[in-house]
């Protein structure tokens, strides 16, 4: 496959500067071919709130998007992405991005109207998955992620926006299935391998840091990307941030396979960078999710299994700030092993968390409209006694 990414600069959501930015991106990348096809552009929408908090991918990124698509000759164009708890007619109001998808004449698509079984004959981890029927009526799907950390998988980029493609609460099941971050990786390579995305353009213009995808803070970057190998484009962005590409779990399992790209073990492979290199870009000080300190598979397999889950206790859990919390209850319905309850009446109602249950995928930090839930280290104290 290509094994070239485009990156370029781009300071500000000024409209023709963000579209001048992705044309030259995908001039330089090549493989840009959408000409009488059928496209999906699938923007990042964990949830749907306003442009300026970085949550989703950028409204004017997506208009240039949609131009840039349409000016290359695509016969239609869909846009559509399903939040973890989506309701019925989403149309991604808050964000922006419904509206200025119809505004700019394509078809903006409910993901939860139509499913669609795809096949993943070779997959590791799924050998089928469940997802929105609009992938059945397109000929190529891009990918339009927002650079972001994230609190399980530590980076989220090309490759993880297509978790999207699940319709609303179906990938809450996923989590729980699939607790590990390993394993999870697996399910999210698979996917990629079910649909294989044609290409990706990434808004690095302002990306988001700290305890991301939803909860984090907006961080100014300044960078367009663009490419049709998407894990080419993961290991580029993650290394911006200052990430090891071989330490986020998506990229490592991707890398593994040799589908995209492929490398000698503990290697990373040859990228090509026609315009700006990441090794020049790269941002020191960026806040990122720290990593999960874990041995090496000798020692997991000498250690005692009450020690095992002694220590997965001791891993960061979400945290009620009760003064904060609207109880409007979107966590519990979100929780895929019904860890989290909602009871009581009137000014008494809590939000509780069964850690003994909580797999700590964050899916509840995710969602949360007000961040009312955080994520914090376990009292030593509380492990010991069993609390």
């Amino acid at each position: 496959m290509n094994k070239q990414v485009a990156i370029t600069r781009c300071e500000t959501y000024e409209p023709e500067a963000v579209y001048r930015a992705l044309c030259l991106a995908v001039e330089a990348a090549g493989d840009f071919d959408v000409r009488a096809k059928r496209v999906l552009l699938k923007p990042n929408i964990v949830s749907d709130e306003p442009p300026e908090k970085a949550v989703t991918t950028h409204p004017v990124f997506l208009e240039a998007a949609i131009r840039l698509v349409r000016e290359r000759g695509a016969a239609r164009i869909m846009v559509g992405d399903s939040p973890g708890l989506q309701k019925p007619g989403f149309t991604g109001k808050r964000s922006g991005l419904g509206e200025l998808t119809l505004r700019m004449g394509a078809d903006w698509v409910d993901f939860t109207r139509e499913k669609a079984e795809v096949p993943c004959p070779d997959g590791k981890a799924m050998k089928q998955f469940t997802i929105t029927a609009a992938v059945k009526e397109v000929d190529c799907i891009i990918s339009l992620p927002k650079l972001k950390t994230h609190q399980l998988m530590y980076y989220t980029g090309a490759m993880k926006n297509l978790f999207g493609l699940i319709p609303s609460v179906m990938k809450s099941p996923m989590h729980v299935r699939f607790p590990s971050r390993e394993g999870f990786a697996a399910m999210i390579v698979d996917l990629n391998t079910a649909v294989m995305p044609h290409y990706a353009l990434m808004d690095a213009i302002v990306g988001m840091e700290g305890p991301g995808p939803g909860s984090g803070y907006p961080r100014q970057i300044g960078l367009v990307l663009g490419s049709s190998n998407l894990l080419a484009m993961d290991i580029a962005a993650s290394e911006i941030i200052g990430y090891p590409p071989l330490e986020i779990p998506v990229t490592r399992e991707a890398l593994d396979r040799g589908i995209w790209l492929s490398a000698l073990p503990g290697k990373l492979p040859e990228i090509v960078y026609p315009l700006l290199a990441p090794g020049e870009l790269h941002i020191p000080d960026f806040e990122k999710i720290p990593f999960k300190k874990k041995g090496g598979q000798l020692t997991e397999f000498l250690l005692p299994r009450s020690f095992r889950k002694f220590r997965e206790r001791l891993t960061p859990r979400p945290v009620i700030d009760h003064a904060l919390c609207l109880r409007c209850g979107d966590c519990t319905r979100i929780c895929g092993s019904k860890a989290m309850t909602l009871s009581g009446e009137g000014s008494e109602k809590r939000v509780q968390i069964n850690y003994k249950v909580c797999i700590r995928c964050y899916c509840c930090h995710e969602i949360c409209p007000v961040k009312a839930i955080g994520i914090k280290n376990v009292p030593l104290g509380e492990v010991l006694l069993g609390e």
